[in-house]
């Protein structure tokens, strides 16, 4: 009886854990940008992450709305 409930609560826990694990999302960009002047050189480097969660999450593209019909 104690294996069973010890193989009971290792399977729950197993399967909350990955259940978490998988409700987001997640997306990146990494921009790098290298500027030479005669001073030296000069490496930026910018992540940008995105996250999304939910069935049906909105997008994550900025949009920019439709311009009025007349």
């Amino acid at each position: 009886m104690k294996k069973i409930i010890t193989a009971l609560a290792g399977t729950s826990l197993l399967t909350l854990t990955l259940g978490l694990v998988g409700c987001g999302d997640t997306s990146s960009t990494t921009e790098k940008k290298e500027v030479s002047a005669p001073g030296g050189t000069t490496t930026t480097t910018d992540k940008k992450e995105i996250k999304q969660t939910g069935k049906n999450p909105p997008s994550a593209e900025t949009t920019t709305p439709a311009a009025p019909k007349m």
